[in-house]
């Protein structure tokens, strides 16, 4: 996410009626926060305080109510099946292996924040072409809300903590986001690609199983849309109309979901990028309920400008 921005982030998991209000978050730095490799593993757990004594006495705010407790969930026994044999995908789910909301500065076993082990299933960072054009990896301007597309409407969720909510019905699946609000209608009834699709922002979605993955392919993408992955602290870089993802979904249990998806452009990527099988875990508490957190354009740009200017005339 570039820039700063204003908005509003209602956490699903409120502890003694508080409401943490998070403003101006940067998503490169976010990113930090969840482990995602091991090259930020060791950040990740210095923000946590892993390794530090823990406070005597009532801990105040939302750490109140038995974050040094959460364990990673076990699997919950089989994933549930749809009446045609396949895996049911429905759930809400968070990037983490708790079953709930969490912040990095919950107090929290680390294990319970990371996705995947990095030793066994490493992510790489993307590899660009040498000399790729600079309108592919321009940075957005301040205080612009970069809104993601497919697949960084997903991997975004990693930095903002936040769920996505799956519903499986045997015609299609739908995917919604709590941050940033979007809603994707996937059908899984053998449709395939149009010879020539229109440029969407989630992209044209052709679907088929593989055992008990679903694959979803998609095509299509807006090239305005920049692709964010996790662990990255550059910019990302704007797709070209060439872009081709892939993502595979995994019930893996009832409490697990394991997301994975490449990337292939041939204009930007010497290579196409592969992210680790990454875990998600069901909600835990049927009576959590869905938060808006919206992202809007701010007028703190232009009211900076305005100040620089002043100053520059002595004002």
């Amino acid at each position: 996410m570039t820039g700063l921005i204003r908005r509003k982030l209602r956490f699903s998991v409120i502890e003694a009626g508080i409401v943490v209000v998070a403003l101006g978050l940067a998503f490169a730095p976010a990113f930090a926060q969840n482990p995602t490799s091991e090259r930020d593993q060791g950040a990740s757990q210095r923000e946590r305080g892993e390794g530090q004594q823990k406070p005597k006495g009532k801990v105040p705010g939302p750490m109140v109510g038995g974050y040094y407790e959460l364990k990673v969930l076990p699997a919950g026994g089989p994933a549930p099946r749809m009446a045609d044999g396949h895996p049911d995908l429905t759930g809400r789910w968070y990037p983490n292996a708790g079953g709930k909301m969490l912040q990095a500065a919950y107090p929290v076993d680390p294990a319970v924040f990371n996705q995947y082990d990095a030793k066994v299933t490493p992510e790489l960072r993307p590899s660009y072409k040498p000399g790729v054009d600079a309108k592919y990896t321009r940075p957005n301007a301040y205080g612009v809300c970069d809104q993601p597309g497919t697949p960084s409407v997903t991997l975004e969720q990693i930095s903002q903590h936040a769920p996505m909510e799956l519903i499986e019905t045997p015609e299609r699946l739908v995917m919604l986001y709590e941050y940033p609000l979007n809603v994707r209608m996937i059908y899984t009834n053998g449709r395939v690609h149009p010879k020539d699709p229109d440029p969407t922002f989630n992209g044209d979605s052709a679907t088929h199983w593989d055992g008990d993955t679903l694959v979803v392919d998609v095509i299509g993408i807006d090239t305005r849309l920049r692709n964010l992955v996790p662990g990255e602290t550059t910019p990302g870089w704007f797709p070209s109309e060439q872009e081709h993802v892939v993502e595979r979904m995994t019930r893996a249990s009832k409490n697990y979901l394991i997301y994975q998806v490449t990337i292939e452009d041939p204009v930007v990527l010497a290579k196409p990028w592969t992210s680790a099988p990454r875990r998600w875990s069901l909600a835990q508490d049927s009576k959590e309920e869905w938060g808006e957190v919206f992202c809007t354009h701010n007028e703190e740009p232009g009211e900076i400008e305005k100040i620089d200017a002043a100053k520059g005339k002595g004002n």
